[in-house]
């Protein structure tokens, strides 16, 4: 096995990943990638249980991974009404939308800026 040059040895094997979240004052997140994917999912299903179904958690989890957002971001996410014949529905309150659409454009570019900066450092990994 020949190890050649450390930084082309290392650009063709490894990738780069960047993980962003954001922390309520008590250093515990309020805010990630998952935790959107939560709150877009309870927008698309109309509820707790089908966003819980879909990303494979239990209900608890959700319910739970919800309320901790809500108390370290100081403002409610989720409006339910309850049951009757069809059941409940939830809804995304607008201060939610609001959350999802400034962590999103957070997010934009980064993974491009960190690629670049893996080039720059690592070498190209094009080959």
């Amino acid at each position: 096995m020949s190890f050649g040059c450390p930084a082309t040895y290392t650009s063709r094997r490894v990738q780069p990943r960047l993980k962003i979240w954001l922390e309520g004052q008590d250093g515990l997140v309020a805010l990630s990638d998952w935790r959107v994917g939560l709150l877009d999912a309870i927008a698309r299903h109309g509820s707790l249980v089908g966003a819980a179904r879909e990303l494979g958690v239990p209900h608890r989890t959700a319910w739970q991974r919800l309320r901790e957002m809500e108390e370290r971001l100081g403002t409610r996410l989720v409006e339910a009404s309850s049951g009757g014949a069809a059941g409940g529905e939830s809804h995304l309150t607008p201060a939610a939308h609001d959350l999802m659409r400034r962590f999103e454009a957070l997010r934009a570019g980064l993974d491009e800026q960190v690629a670049e900066r893996f080039r720059l450092h690592f070498g190209d990994t094009s080959d």
